[in-house]
């Protein structure tokens, strides 16, 4: 009597003491949060378009491409200068061997002043526009020669004079640096990089809305599971409290107790784990959404939406056309491919010869009085002029060939980069289309599960109340229906987030969403 009474008393503290575990634990997961916040998926995509730490390093990347481009402009830019100079020198007297008189000594200072335009247009005509005015004060000493020194007042000759020039310098290449350039491939190569990253800033928007659509099914699936727990131990504790009525009035033996007493630990450690890996989830998903996470990490983040598995129609044929008409990474794939083939003109170019046509006519004008000199420079009455072909080429082309087969071979990489992405893409998407199908049956299946699961334990609790069955029994039941709970919300989730993932694969993720692109 002693010890089924010891017996009896270690299961009603047992009890008690699950119990308030229970509590607590159901307390824990009940108590509103002071800071809730419920978000829609439209609202969380919004948010991540706008403060994304990855979105906001690609915009950036994108500037900096849109930059260069402009200033690969820059090499067709005019130059203007303007030059003014002031020059002293002073020789003492020489002789010339071939001259019977010797130079006589000279101070001679000169200011020279004047603008030049010059700069290059895109079919390699290279210009230079320029005029000058100069100067000159010469004062010459002629007193070492007696008979000269009489001629001028102290034997010092003052000297003024002036000399104006103007031209126009022209230089076209006919071979060479003729349908392409050095800065015209600059150019050019800077229009496909700005395509490329804007393209690449495409791709990781879609890779953004992807992160957080994928994210946001996950965090429903965690706090549909902790539900799921939730409403296992609630149905443990009911079994528990049964079982314990059924042992003090003999009913059962006190291992049926026990064994609903462990089985309920095990659904309260189950559900401690579904609600740390819920809150894990919202911190994977409000990273995606800030670029500050201190301003979030007191929100208690709730999806405001709930899993569906509607019926969509997907085609493989359509999915292939729309993926390679419109994935971002293919059409930059394909950009790469360009950019590569004007890598490739400019070095086929270089392998030809230079042969320049190159030309210059100007005026000169010289007087003593500075506006005569700089009219009869631009009345072109003292004419200045020549022009004719200039053609060198290197007696070794072996660098220039070199490169040219190297940029060759370089086309060659991206062209199978792109059939090699091309491939990948196609075969992403065949295992999309053929995972919605299988997971679409899933949710069918696991849902008739579920069901069948719950008719099963209300059977099997009736007959535990008549006296036709076991604690254990029951137990399976409960076990099997949290199984087929669990698995029909796995199935929701994976088949929404195959959805989104089939989007993402042929490119239609943005029109998924609704979302268009503001081009810049």
């Amino acid at each position: 009597m002693d010890g089924a009474y010891s017996a009896d008393m270690r299961v009603r503290i047992l009890a008690g003491l699950v119990s308030c575990a229970t509590l607590i634990a159901s307390g824990q997961g009940t108590k509103p949060p002071a800071n809730t916040r419920p978000l829609s998926l439209p609202e969380c995509i919004e948010f991540a378009l706008s403060q994304n730490l990855d979105l906001k390093n690609e915009h950036l990347v994108a500037d900096a491409a849109g930059y260069n481009l402009s200033g690969a402009y820059g090499a067709y830019s005019p130059v203007l200068s303007f030059d003014a100079q002031h020059g002293y020198v002073s020789e003492p007297g020489d002789f010339d061997p071939r001259k019977f008189n010797p130079y006589f000594p000279v101070e001679l200072k000169t200011d020279t002043i004047g603008p030049a335009l010059s700069g290059q247009l895109p079919l390699g005509l290279s210009y230079s526009l320029s005029a000058s005015a100069i100067a000159q004060n010469a004062r010459t000493d002629f007193n070492s020669d007696t008979e000269d020194a009489s001629a001028y007042p102290g034997g010092i000759r003052q000297t003024n004079n002036y000399l104006a020039a103007t031209s126009l310098t022209l230089r076209q290449h006919l071979l060479k640096d003729f349908w392409i350039d050095s800065a015209r491939e600059t150019l050019l190569v800077r229009r496909k990089e700005l395509g490329m990253s804007q393209q690449a800033l495409r791709f990781q928007i879609m890779k953004t809305v992807l992160a957080v659509e994928v994210s946001y099914y996950d965090l429903v699936a965690a706090r549909e599971l902790v539900k799921v727990r939730e409403k296992a131990v609630e149905l443990r504790q009911q079994l528990v409290e049964e079982t314990r009525r059924r042992v003090q009035v003999g009913d059962l033996p006190p291992l049926d107790s026990e064994q609903a007493e462990a089985q309920l630990q095990n659904a309260l450690t189950a559900l401690t784990s579904a609600r740390e890996a819920y809150v894990a989830q919202q911190n994977c998903l409000k990273k995606l959404l800030t670029d500050d996470f201190r301003e979030w990490a007191d929100f208690d983040l709730q999806p405001a939406d709930v899993l569906l598995a509607l019926p969509a129609e997907v085609n493989r044929s359509e999915s292939f056309r729309n993926a390679l008409k419109n994935r971002p990474d293919l059409i930059e794939a394909r950009l790469a491919v360009e950019k590569q083939a004007v890598v490739v003109k400019f070095q086929h170019n270089q392998l030809f010869p230079s042969l320049d046509l190159v030309g210059r006519y100007g005026g000169l004008g010289v007087d003593a009085n500075s506006g005569r000199a700089v009219s009869q420079a631009f009345s072109f009455s003292n004419p200045d002029y020549f022009y004719g072909v200039v053609l060198s080429f290197p007696l070794d082309n072996a660098t220039e060939r070199g490169n040219y087969r190297a940029s060759r071979a370089a086309k060659q990489i991206a062209e199978l980069q792109l059939k090699k992405a091309e491939q990948e893409v196609l075969v992403q998407i065949a295992d999309y289309i053929n995972r919605v199908h299988s997971c679409f049956s899933q949710v069918g299946s696991t849902r008739k599960a579920r069901s069948f699961a719950e008719a099963a334990l209300a059977a099997e609790q009736k007959k535990l109340q008549n006296g036709l069955s076991t604690s254990f029994f029951v137990l399976q039941a409960q076990e099997t229906l949290t199984a087929a709970r669990t698995a029909e919300l796995q199935a929701l989730a994976e088949y929404n987030r195959t959805l989104a993932q089939l989007a993402y694969a042929d490119g239609s993720t943005l029109d998924r969403h609704h979302l268009a692109l503001e081009g810049k």
